[in-house]
């Protein structure tokens, strides 16, 4: 289903369920179960409010600090690839067709099936790990023997193992979603701000009914998006292999 679509459904049924939950309570709930004392109500609904605000921004934070870490890892694996693949110019002819053509293999890999598998799955493909693995054995099988190859190799080395932290951090990122307890707390707390303005014994006037619709779908919005970002590499704003696929696009056109 499209994320507007889903979003936009999520959003009207909050909003429906919310209204609907207060137009019941001021119906069959005797007035004397409700609120009387305005003031205090308002008082406790703003510790209630301030308490749920930070558990969201507790929640912003868990789940936006892996998608960054995915997008900078993303970036860096490819740059460090690009920087391979030019410092390799300076090898022996086997030794520099060998690395450039696992460096290719490997990001042909990366951008497709490992990349659907850590969008689908959390996890790394096997394949993608078992070239960049022979990529590591190939460089590491280098022996140079001029200065100008020497220089290479120490480069070539460093930017491998710099795409090899890259590539570890993005891995790592791609599963790190929201922590359990995390989910069932959000879900309670938004329950509990909605519930708790019934107590408020409003008079049931479209004004109100309007206000209840609003703040129901307001909180399901906010719980949508955090639901969309959970994920680094999945979902409706997933970071997207970008780089990679420049960096394939590049290296490929290249003798």
């Amino acid at each position: 289903m499209d994320v507007m679509l889903a979003g936009t459904l999520v959003t009207l049924g909050a909003a429906a369920v919310s209204a609907g939950g207060f137009l019941l309570v001021s119906k069959f709930v005797p007035d004397r179960w409700l609120v009387a004392d305005s003031d205090a109500a308002s008082a406790l609904y703003a510790t209630i409010g301030m308490v749920y605000a930070i558990l969201i921004a507790i929640a912003a934070i868990a789940v936006w600090e892996p998608r960054s870490a995915a997008a900078s890892s993303t970036d860096l694996e490819a740059g460090s690839l690009v920087e391979a693949y030019w410092s390799a110019d300076q090898l022996a002819p086997a030794d520099r067709a060998e690395v450039r053509g696992l460096i290719v293999a490997y990001l042909g890999e990366a951008v497709g099936p490992e990349w659907m598998r850590l969008r689908v799955r959390h996890e790394p493909d096997d394949q993608a790990e078992l070239l960049f693995t022979q990529l590591r054995r190939r460089v590491d099988a280098v022996r140079p023997q001029t200065d100008p190859e020497q220089n290479a190799y120490a480069q070539l080395s460093a930017q491998i193992s710099a795409a090899a932290g890259a590539r570890s951090g993005r891995l790592q990122a791609a599963g790190e979603g929201m922590p359990g307890l995390l989910w069932p707390v959000l879900l309670g707390g938004g329950l509990v701000s909605v519930l708790f303005l019934y107590m408020f014994g409003l008079e049931r006037t479209f004004p109100n009914g309007l206000m209840m619709a609003v703040v129901g779908a307001m909180l399901a919005l906010l719980l949508f998006v955090i639901y969309q970002v959970e994920y680094p590499l999945s979902r409706a704003f997933a970071v997207t292999p970008d780089s990679l696929v420049t960096a394939l696009s590049r290296l490929r056109g290249l003798p």
